[in-house]
C-alpha cells in the first residue's frame, strides 16, 4: 500500500460546493464515514486449482480507490475491466437518497452520479498523486474525455447518472457499453454509454424533465447540456400501476446457442416485474432498439430450485 493511512475524501466537499456538516446523520449514519480496512490481498497469475491457494504476500496490498459518500445510499453500483483497453471501469451513482439535492451527477467537479474509467496497471508515485488530487492509487488513461479540462475530474468517463448499479459490455461487441439506471419516481432506464456523453440526470429522468423537491444549491437549466436519452426504458406504472414501484436490472447481450432465438439481443429485467424482457436491435448495428416481454421457463438443469405454480405463468425459484 503507497499510503497506508489515506482513506480517501468526502465526495460532499468545497469543491462542489457542499459541507459535510451541514448533512447532518442519515438513517442513523454519519455521512463520509469510512470503512476498516481489515486485509486486502491480491493475486498475481492463475491457478487450475485456485481453491487450493493457502497464502497471499501482504506486501502487495494496494488501496486503489476511496470515496465517502454523503448518504446512506445512492452508492456505488458496479466495476468493469473493458474488454479492449483493460482499463477499470467504477459505476458511481449520485450519493442520494432522493432529488440529488446538491446536483452532484451534474456537478462538473463531483465524481458521483458518474461513470469513471481508470487505469490501475500504471500507478503513479505518491507525491503524484497527491499532486494531481487522485483518490486513490491509480493513474488516468490518456484519452480519458476530460485529461485536459480543468473543469471537470479527469476520472470521468461518462456524466449525469443516478444509479448505474448493473452494466455490461456486449462480448461480441466492445463498443456497446450499456447499463440499466435505476430511476426515482417515473422512468427505468436502460443507457449506451460513450466517452464524454450527459445522460441527463437530474435534469432529466430517461426523456422526461424532472422537478426536484429539494434543491440546496440550485439547478441546472435544461439548456445547459445536450443530454443523450435511453436506447431502452419503461414508466414504473408499467411495472406497478398500483404502488408505482419499480427498479430495472440490467443486463446482457445473449450470445449463447441454447436458445437461437434470442442470440444477440439484451435482457434485462425490473426487480418488481414477472417477466424477462428483450431488447431487440433494428437494424443491427444501428443502435434502434425496441422491446419486448418473454416469459420465463424452468431449466433442466437449473442451478437453483425451480418450479411452477400451479395457476401462475411465472415459475417459483428458489434461492
Amino acid at each position: 500500500m503507497r499510503n497506508p493511512r489515506c482513506y480517501g475524501r468526502c465526495a460532499c466537499n468545497s469543491d462542489v460546493n457542499c459541507d459535510p456538516s451541514e448533512l447532518g446523520p442519515d438513517d442513523g449514519i454519519l455521512p463520509c464515514q469510512f470503512h476498516s480496512v481489515v486485509a486486502e490481498f491480491t493475486v498475481n497469475g492463475t491457478s487450475s486449482k485456485p481453491s487450493k491457494a493457502k497464502s497471499a504476500n501482504p506486501s502487495e496490498v494496494r488501496r486503489i480507490f476511496s470515496i465517502g459518500i454523503p448518504y446512506s445510499r445512492g452508492h456505488a453500483g458496479q466495476i468493469l475491466f473493458g474488454p479492449e483497453d483493460g482499463y477499470l471501469y467504477l459505476m458511481l451513482a449520485d450519493g442520494s437518497n432522493r432529488d440529488d439535492p446538491y446536483n452532484f451527477a451534474q456537478n462538473k467537479r463531483s465524481l458521483l452520479g458518474k461513470i469513471l474509467r481508470i487505469d490501475v496497471n500504471n500507478v503513479p508515485s505518491t507525491q503524484e498523486i497527491n499532486d494531481k488530487g487522485l483518490w486513490g492509487n491509480y493513474s488516468i488513461p490518456m484519452d480519458n474525455p476530460y485529461i485536459n479540462d480543468k473543469e471537470l475530474q479527469p476520472e470521468i468517463w461518462a456524466i449525469g447518472f443516478k444509479n448505474p448499479w448493473r452494466c455490461s459490455f456486449d462480448s461480441q461487441r466492445p463498443s456497446y457499453f450499456l447499463c440499466g439506471d435505476a430511476g426515482q419516481d417515473q422512468y427505468e432506464e436502460i443507457d449506451m454509454v460513450k466517452k464524454g456523453q450527459n445522460y441527463g440526470w437530474r435534469i432529466y429522468e430517461g426523456p422526461f424533465l424532472f422537478h426536484p423537491s429539494q434543491s440546496p444549491i440550485g439547478n441546472n437549466s435544461v439548456s445547459s447540456i445536450n443530454p443523450t436519452f435511453p436506447i431502452l426504458g419503461y414508466s414504473h406504472s408499467d411495472i406497478d400501476n398500483i404502488t408505482g414501484s419499480a427498479s430495472i436490472i440490467g443486463g446482457y447481450f445473449y450470445r449463447s446457442m441454447t436458445d437461437p432465438c434470442l442470440y444477440g439481443r439484451y435482457l434485462y429485467t425490473d426487480l418488481y416485474a414477472g417477466s424477462i424482457m428483450v431488447g431487440i436491435e433494428s437494424p443491427e448495428s444501428s443502435r434502434n432498439f425496441s422491446s419486448a416481454k418473454i416469459t420465463s421457463m424452468c431449466a433442466h438443469d437449473s442451478p437453483m430450485p425451480c418450479s411452477f405454480v400451479h395457476g401462475s405463468p411465472i415459475p417459483s425459484l428458489g434461492f
